[in-house]
């Protein structure tokens, strides 16, 4: 799931009773004020994990989006020339 949004994570985090990498943390504290930034981010973050598993051999990659497809299209076209 991408995270765009500080207080959408840390509510499903405290749901759920998560932990997230001490990496996240960080990037969500500079960028908590900056929500296009964050978004950037989070997006970013996305893209590095997705890279890590493909490199890992996974089949595929599923998606929480959360009503944001925007967000989906920017990690496709990020990630678009490694599914060929």
């Amino acid at each position: 799931m991408p995270v765009v949004n500080k207080n959408q994570i840390e509510r499903m985090v405290s749901l759920c009773k998560a932990r997230l990498p001490k990496k996240f943390l960080r990037i969500m504290d500079k960028y908590e004020n900056k929500p296009e930034a964050m978004r950037d981010a989070g997006i970013a973050y996305a893209v590095d994990q997705i890279v890590d598993l493909l490199t890992q051999g996974v089949d595929g990659i599923h998606l929480y989006i959360m009503n944001q497809p925007d967000v989906a299209s920017k990690i496709h076209r990020s990630i678009a020339s490694l599914l060929s």
